[in-house]
């Protein structure tokens, strides 16, 4: 039951870190606010983030890209999936 409770919360702090974007490149400055109002705006579901996750026992690790809308719903089930083990004691 701990095991499974301790599994579900390691889910969900990975899930966490990995919303935020890789900042392998320094960011450019902000642009003008004129320029920005004249910018279409995007649909941030399909941004892609990529981040480099470590593997256990090895020395290298690996670089993992997802959209931020599959992210989002890693992090509902892994919040639903704590939550029942959490009433189901």
């Amino acid at each position: 039951m701990i095991g499974v409770i301790l599994a579900a919360a390691v889910l969900l702090a990975d899930t966490t870190a990995a919303l935020q974007p890789a900042t392998d490149a320094p960011q450019p400055a902000k642009p003008a606010p004129a320029a920005a109002a004249a910018k279409p705006k995007t649909d941030d579901s399909t941004t892609l983030i990529c981040k480099t996750e470590v593997v256990v026992g090895s020395r290298l690790g690996v670089k993992r890209c997802r959209t931020k809308a599959d992210i989002d719903m890693q992090r509902f089930e892994d919040r639903q999936a704590l939550e029942r083990a959490q009433i189901h004691q």
